[in-house]
């Protein structure tokens, strides 16, 4: 990437927010049109570090496919997808086109224990609600509702162990 060359992206967070952030020289980003230096280290190790403002945060890729990452910055889990201007207005024209009728599928981000189930089957729920505390990694991870809908089905209780990927609730909208 050249010095003149910026790329413009947006990173859509698993519960729909989205950032807006350019990028220059591979380590410049500008975040809300503020200007922040990050750097992405490896060190010896081979462990990544994100240096920012002189403080060091750990960071492991946990996964990665095509645009969606699954990563652990400092201990904390984040899930979110990196998007092209053009490919996130393609991805809500396509949202917007599909059925009333749908239904979202809510997988587990990673291995765990179901630590609380906070719906019930048939329950009315908004985006962002809380359905379930999933215990991984030694860290409570809340699962929410990516969606408005009402749960079609639930798919796990209290104290079960569940595998990465593995469904745990069904939303229709």
């Amino acid at each position: 990437m050249n010095n003149k060359e910026i790329s413009k992206y947006i990173a859509l967070s698993d519960r729909q927010t989205e950032f807006e952030f350019t990028v220059k020289n591979n380590y410049d980003f500008s975040l809300k049109r503020q200007n922040i230096r990050l750097d992405l280290i490896e060190e010896a190790d081979g462990f990544l570090v994100l240096s920012y403002k002189g403080l060091r945060y750990p960071v492991e890729i946990v996964s990665r496919k095509q645009n969606e990452y699954e990563i652990l910055l400092n201990g904390v889990a984040y899930t979110f997808s990196v998007e092209t201007p053009f490919s996130l207005k393609r991805k809500k024209i396509l949202a917007s086109r599909q059925s009333d009728l749908a239904t979202i599928i809510i997988k587990s981000p990673m291995p765990g224990k179901i630590l609380d189930v906070q719906v019930d089957n048939g329950q009315e729920i908004n985006k962002g609600d809380t359905l379930l505390i999933l215990e991984a990694m030694k860290m409570q991870n809340i699962i929410t509702a990516t969606h408005r809908g009402r749960i079609s089905r639930l798919c796990v209780k209290t104290g079960q162990i569940v595998g990465k990927d593995e469904i745990l609730a069904e939303i229709k909208l």
